[in-house]
């Protein structure tokens, strides 16, 4: 019988497991994490995901009805629907598939072989527990956002756009002029509705993208800001329709996928409602920061 060591994750306040058949290396998942571990499983709460990695768990070989082939910062994912969810290859910017991963309609049940040297089984796996948390999230209501988060007064500001739109530049430019901001996640923050009492909060993830910024710290939201590089500094309340829009096109999403692009749609929906959302065409310099920062902050 083959032993499993069992590690815990809380993610957004989501709990999540890795269940690592003996002779995974635990270690692959590194300091990123760290701050997100718990010890043990709490009795009365149901983790979101449960992803179980071993070498000869899921192979290689294409099965199903090829949905498509995407990328994202040089990583690509090959995506298969299957009979009972989605199987998903994962290659590294070479081409070369480092993780395969099985999962189930909800994302609730994964099962996970990695492949290659110890880098690249640290990059499948990595990529494959943001998938898992990305996809089990939404029905959670949390998404993952593609954004940079400045925190200011206890409120997160969270910066959006294309690659190369100047995200990580605009919040740089905060901590350099804005007395009191700081970086809380630089690439892939949570995004959690509350339905309870309709509150919408920014969480810290392991995924920051290039910046190694990995904050188990969460904050109310204050504003988003959708970034264009411009020769002028100008900001503007977007309408709700294009609030709409920018918010979704930043959220990691299978459109595809009818009941996770559903509950998205539903989160947007709420966020757009209670929180506003700001078109910033913008040079890359202190007057652009000070223009954002009197106008989202109040």
């Amino acid at each position: 019988m083959k032993l499993m060591k069992e590690l815990y994750f809380r993610v957004a306040d989501a709990l999540f497991c890795l269940n690592c058949i003996q002779g995974e290396d635990t270690r692959l998942l590194t300091s990123s994490y760290v701050p997100f571990r718990i010890q043990a499983l709490p009795a009365v709460e149901l983790p979101i995901f449960v992803m179980t990695v071993g070498s000869d768990l899921v192979s290689l070989k294409p099965e199903g009805k090829d949905i498509g082939r995407f990328g994202c910062d040089g990583i690509g994912y090959v995506v298969y629907k299957i009979s009972n969810g989605y199987k998903i290859l994962i290659d590294d910017s070479a081409k070369k598939t480092c993780c395969s991963m099985e999962v189930n309609e909800d994302f609730s049940i994964c099962r996970v072989s990695l492949f290659g040297d110890t880098e690249h089984r640290f990059l499948g796996l990595n990529n494959a527990v943001m998938i898992a948390f990305a996809f089990s999230g939404v029905y959670n209501n949390i998404v993952l956002m593609h954004s940079s988060v400045t925190m200011y007064g206890n409120k997160g500001y969270l910066f959006l756009g294309q690659s190369g739109t100047g995200k990580s530049t605009h919040s740089r430019l905060w901590h350099r002029y804005i007395t009191g901001s700081e970086l809380l996640n630089d690439d892939n923050p949570a995004i959690r509705f509350m339905p309870q009492d309709g509150k919408i909060y920014v969480y810290g993830t392991p995924w920051s993208g290039k910046t190694p910024c990995y904050r188990n710290v969460s904050v109310e939201v204050g504003a988003f800001v959708k970034l264009e590089q411009c020769p002028e500094n100008i900001i503007k309340k977007e309408s709700c329709i294009k609030a709409f829009t920018s918010i979704l096109s930043s959220c990691s999403a299978m459109v595809w996928d009818k009941s996770s692009y559903g509950k998205i749609c539903d989160i947007v929906s709420g966020i757009v409602e209670r929180i506003p959302v700001y078109s910033l065409k913008c040079r890359p310099d202190e007057m652009a920061v000070r223009l954002s920062f009197r106008t989202i902050t109040g």
